[in-house]
């Protein structure tokens, strides 16, 4: 699987009125509508820690948990993919800031980074403010007493 990164948000009002303000707050432009093919807006803008640019694609939730078991993202419908192909070494760092960003500018709204949808790396609640987890936790059951206090549950 190639290197993904990805923040997850509660936002309401559906796809366009949520990546509205996804693109709002990260200065992004709209470059594609995929909704036919990838169910995603694709949208560009520029990188924030190197020169250059980010694609950054925005679309509902779908990843499923097994049958049975919750996974941490399972309450956030809105999923905002950041990908960096020029500079692969920056992606993760991207999608940090874009998290970071986001979490400062929509401070009503929880957020989740997560690195290749296995691991999570951060979360941020109103009212809490962020948390940064250890290492190789992951957004699985079996780590759900490590990230429950930090996600909308």
């Amino acid at each position: 699987m190639a290197d993904s990164d990805q923040v997850f948000v509660v936002l309401e009002g559906g796809l366009e009125v949520a990546a509205g303000r996804v693109a709002e707050v990260l200065g992004l432009e709209l470059v594609g509508d995929l909704r036919d093919k990838t169910g995603e807006l694709q949208y560009k803008g520029r990188a924030r820690s190197f020169d250059g640019v980010v694609g950054v694609y925005v679309g509902l939730n779908e990843y499923l948990p097994d049958a049975g078991e919750t996974q941490a993202m399972d309450r956030y419908p809105v999923v905002v993919d950041v990908q960096s192909r020029v500079r692969k070494d920056a992606q993760a760092e991207e999608a940090r800031l874009a998290f970071e960003v986001l979490t400062d500018a929509l401070a009503d709204v929880p957020a989740l980074l997560s690195h290749n949808v296995e691991f999570l790396v951060a979360a941020y609640l109103p009212g809490r403010g962020a948390h940064t987890f250890e290492a190789d936790i992951t957004l699985d059951e079996p780590d759900r007493p490590t990230w429950e206090p930090w996600v909308v549950t």
